[in-house]
């Protein structure tokens, strides 16, 4: 069998997201820019603009997360194709300052979709928390909260996440 070359592929890939302010958007963009440059052919979307998914063959799906939710647009997304994703290759990402899980921790709404859809990987990244972007009832929760403010994204480790995602997607391709 001939090795596989970047330049086979053929696959169709959705990088889905819902992000508020863009700090998880920028996330997003990295991992659509890493998985095409492994020759993919990307489209990165904001979960609320996704028409359909039947056009991919493999969905990366990402949010913020906020108390332990994901965000209504990119959840929704998930509910609404469920069925359909099960018969997808998915990835899942979320992105925010609560995102380390302790062992024993009850599952949060993403490790309950990832559970549901069967999802190949769902990864955490730190997000960032920018205090001027805050309405005043966010700003007045966070008070509460008191989580740490600043951005905390790792990017090295996003990237070589979604590398792992590439390289995983080029032995689907392959098979």
């Amino acid at each position: 069998m001939e090795p596989f070359t970047p330049e086979e592929v053929t696959m169709k890939v959705l990088v889905a997201v819902g992000s508020k302010y863009g700090a998880t958007r920028e996330v997003a963009q990295r991992i659509a820019e890493e998985i095409a440059s492994h020759g993919f052919e990307v489209d990165l979307q904001d979960a609320c603009d996704v028409q359909g998914i039947h056009y991919y063959e493999a969905v990366v799906l990402g949010s913020a997360v906020y108390g332990g939710l994901w965000r209504r647009d990119a959840s929704y997304l998930v509910k609404e194709h469920l069925d359909e994703l099960r018969e997808k290759d998915v990835w899942m990402f979320s992105v925010g300052m609560e995102t380390v899980v302790e062992p024993g921790q009850p599952l949060d709404e993403a490790d309950g979709f990832a559970k549901d859809i069967e999802a190949h990987d769902h990864a955490r990244f730190p997000g960032a928390l920018d205090w001027d972007k805050l309405n005043v009832g966010e700003k007045a929760l966070i008070k509460v909260l008191n989580p740490p403010k600043g951005d905390f994204r790792d990017f090295a480790a996003v990237h070589e996440w979604a590398a792992e995602v590439a390289t995983q997607l080029e032995a689907i391709a392959a098979a």
